[in-house]
């Protein structure tokens, strides 16, 4: 890897340092080191780069198996759906069935059947189109799952024979135990003991390369015998269970422990039941415990991965500056350099002259001609520099836009992945608790979050798409204008938008639209916070003298004038104003609504 560093960049090394990136964080990945995210996301910095889609699907897949080991099925969604939009571009039809397997059961983990019984189905019909297979087998059997989770037995009992019929034939140890089991769960579940009892004996008979079969189904028979209010012949299955728990997850342990529990206050062995479940109780705690604590490490190791991506990434954006000035600066002395050199020839070649005129008077009037001609071709030479330097302030200003639209695109797309992304998994986990089992209290508490999440979420999506919404470069000021108070309608529903531009006859110089929206956008936000107002009308014309007058009022709360300068929004807006060579007045009184005028002058603003 550090040959491939220390190469000049091209499009063939980048790929190759994403595939070794790739393979790193696929390493570090089944280790469960944290190294596997930094070496994943620099492979997903590399491929934005060079736009490699192959190597973006590559790495977010891979992302997404990290956060799937870590158990964290939420982040892990994050990464496989964009792996699952790209390979649907490229037309991978193996990564696209596979990526909806795992979309299916991260959806299953997090509680969401409704769209884990979506995608599984999609995913089944992938598998069918392969035949037979023990993976079409165990789709059906996860789709039987799910619908037994919704307690459709029905369904769910449908898709078990279906799974099992198609077993006949391919003898999948694997599907006939799993069908086994999750009937006997449902038998269970329909009070037929008798019935669950024997399809959990059947599969303890098969060997399937489930090391925690024989615990799993013994607790379970265990269970049964415990309803069937037969504690001793429960005892005898929960040892059983004990006895093969030696390769069981924390998990299955604590399962079998509360299972001894049950069985001995059935008994009346009050001390042993108590025993079990305090072993219970506190493996799970732990079990808690380790979750949360390496959730929160992710989260850091996260944070502090984009620190140092977003450091690397503005040193890169520093030294790149520094260069160009470097280069700016010795085109600078050369043209100095030359300047010089053609002063001091010139002053000979005038020298010379001079001594010239003086002995052949007869050439003076040929070397005034000579000379004339010479300063018009000067005069014409540097009327054309002069044209040319015009041109190249104007690109510049076109730069300046398109940087200055650059960067917003950039937050935006910032504010709308990551930080909506991530308000949107806080509150998938936050909805996956049970409302049910909370106090009153606790269910005022809840409701309280979960209304807070949602409209965190919908402020950042608003602000997101407003901060340069696609119509303000497709169709200009007056469309994105409509736009941002058509969002805003929907967000505030007790606030009346209005917006008038039929006084505006002639194009808005889009540098003076790009400043006049953010006013507006900035403006109408505060008013949204802080004026409790239930109208806001937006005047955009041009005035008799030509002028652009822009007007913004309402009819709430008010403020004292006198404040205004010390408002940080007020004071951006101001900033924003005086760059377009404008002017603004703000009138403003208590309980009387507020009207801010912006003023740009003809020569200024017209397209």
């Amino acid at each position: 890897m550090a040959e491939l560093l220390s190469k000049k960049k091209t499009f063939s090394t980048d790929t190759s340092l994403i595939n070794v990136y790739c393979e790193l964080g696929a390493k570090y990945t089944i280790l469960k080191n944290d190294s596997a995210i930094y070496y994943l996301k620099k492979a997903l910095v590399t491929g934005g780069k060079i736009n490699h889609v192959e190597g973006l699907l590559k790495a977010n897949v891979q992302m997404g198996r990290y956060y799937f080991m870590q158990f964290w099925p939420n982040r892990a969604i994050e990464y496989w759906f964009k792996a699952l939009l790209i390979a649907e571009e490229l037309k991978l039809p193996e990564d696209i069935k596979y990526l909806h397997g795992r979309v299916a059961t991260c959806y299953m983990l997090i509680g969401n059947y409704k769209d884990a019984l979506d995608y599984f189905q999609k995913y089944s019909d992938l598998c069918k189109k392969s035949g037979i297979t023990e993976e079409y087998l165990m789709s059906l059997n996860n789709i039987g799952v799910l619908h037994f989770n919704n307690k459709n037995y029905t369904s769910a009992m449908h898709y078990y024979n279906l799974c099992d019929s198609l077993n006949y034939k391919l003898k999948s140890p694997k599907a006939q135990t799993a069908v086994l089991i999750n009937k006997g769960k449902m038998h269970v579940e329909l009070k037929k003991y008798d019935e669950a009892l024997q399809g959990f004996n059947e599969a303890i008979k098969i060997e399937d390369e489930y090391d925690d079969r024989l615990a799993f189904v013994n607790n379970e028979i265990a269970r049964v015998y415990l309803l069937k209010n037969k504690p001793d012949e429960a005892l005898k299955y929960a040892k059983k269970a004990f006895a093969n728990v030696i390769k069981a997850n924390a998990e299955m342990t604590g399962e079998i422990a509360k299972t001894f529990s049950d069985v001995y206050e059935k008994l009346g062995m009050v001390g042993l039941a108590y025993k079990f479940y305090r072993d219970y109780a506190e493996i799970r705690l732990s079990e808690d415990s380790t979750k949360n604590s390496r959730l929160h490490k992710l989260v850091q190791v996260d944070y502090d991965n984009e620190k140092s991506i977003a450091k690397i990434a503005n040193l890169n954006a520093d030294l790149e500056k520094k260069q160009a000035n470097a280069n700016l600066m010795l085109v600078g002395l050369l043209a100095l350099l030359i300047l010089v050199i053609v002063i001091a020839i010139y002053s000979q070649y005038v020298a010379n002259k001079n001594k010239v005129i003086e002995k052949q008077k007869t050439e003076i009037q040929k070397l005034n001609e000579s000379l004339e001609n010479k300063v018009a071709e000067r005069t014409a030479e540097l009327t054309t520099a002069n044209q040319e330097l015009t041109m190249k302030n104007q690109e510049i200003s076109e730069a300046l836009l398109k940087g200055q639209t650059m960067e917003r695109e950039r937050v935006a797309s910032e504010l709308h992945d990551s930080i909506a992304g991530t308000i949107s998994a806080l509150k998938w986990r936050f909805e996956a608790l049970d409302r049910d089992k909370l106090s009153v209290k606790e269910q005022e508490i809840y409701d309280g979050i979960l209304s807070n999440l949602h409209k965190a979420y919908a402020e950042v999506r608003l602000f997101s798409h407003n901060m340069l919404p696609t119509e303000f470069g497709e169709k200009g000021l007056v469309a994105a204008l409509n736009r941002l108070l058509g969002d805003m309608s929907i967000i505030s529903l007790q606030t009346r938008f209005e917006l008038d531009t039929t006084q505006l006859h002639t194009n808005v110089r889009q540098e003076v639209a790009f400043e006049v929206y953010t006013c507006c956008f900035e403006t109408i936000n505060n008013i949204m916070k802080h004026a409790k107002a239930t109208k806001v009308m937006l005047t955009v014309k041009e005035t008799e003298n030509h002028d652009l007058e822009v007007i913004i009022e309402d009819n709430g709360e008010g403020f004292d004038t006198k404040l205004a300068n010390r408002g940080k929004g007020l004071k951006n807006i101001a900033s924003r104003v005086s760059r377009i060579n404008g002017k603004q007045e703000i009138m403003s009184e208590k309980h009387k609504g507020s009207k801010l005028i912006i003023t740009v002058p003809e020569s200024f603003w017209e397209a």
